[in-house]
């Protein structure tokens, strides 16, 4: 587990298959991580469980699960995987998500702060980045709370203009 302020980053179980499914269900999800809104509970079941057989893994890519410290309260999830962006070769993206109700208070920025160190620590990464799209102004501006420094917007092939970004 991993431990922020007001933060606990933990592996998936299956009995947090509703409060997930429920979290990625708002139009900010489904626009910018459309692979974790689903179209129902066994969908993000599937994909829990999928997660949940990562763990024993040694492969560098996984989300876990954000919640509340002290409440165990699901809150989000966090993600580590090999980058889309082109031009990064050999290189991990970290994305991450906030329930709708709880944005704009600092929790993906907290999120991120304590889960790249440890990625880059578990897997021995030295470069973790991120990207966003210019006009999803709420993640750029977690991305840059976090301390991720924007390098410069890049294609990505079949889909828009991404900002990317690289951990300090």
């Amino acid at each position: 587990m991993i431990f922020s302020a007001n933060l606990t980053i933990r592996e998936f179980t299956l009995s947090d298959t509703a409060q997930y499914y429920l979290n990625n269900q708002d139009v900010q999800t489904r626009e910018n991580m459309p692979n974790h809104a689903h179209a129902n509970e066994a969908e993000a079941c599937a994909e829990i469980e999928s997660f949940i057989a990562g763990y024993s893994g040694a492969a560098a890519e996984g989300h876990w699960a954000v919640v509340m410290t002290g409440t165990d309260e699901l809150i989000g999830h966090v993600g580590i995987g090999e980058s889309e962006i082109d031009g990064l070769v050999n290189s991990y993206e970290i994305c991450c998500a906030i329930r709708k109700d709880l944005r704009g208070r600092g929790y993906a920025a907290e999120a991120v702060r304590a889960f790249v160190p440890w990625c880059k620590q578990q897997f021995g990464m030295q470069n973790v980045y991120a990207s966003a799209s210019p006009d999803n102004v709420a993640s750029v501006k977690a991305l840059l709370n976090a301390g991720f420094i924007r390098l410069e917007t890049k294609p990505t092939e079949g889909k828009p203009q991404l900002d990317a970004f690289v951990a300090r």
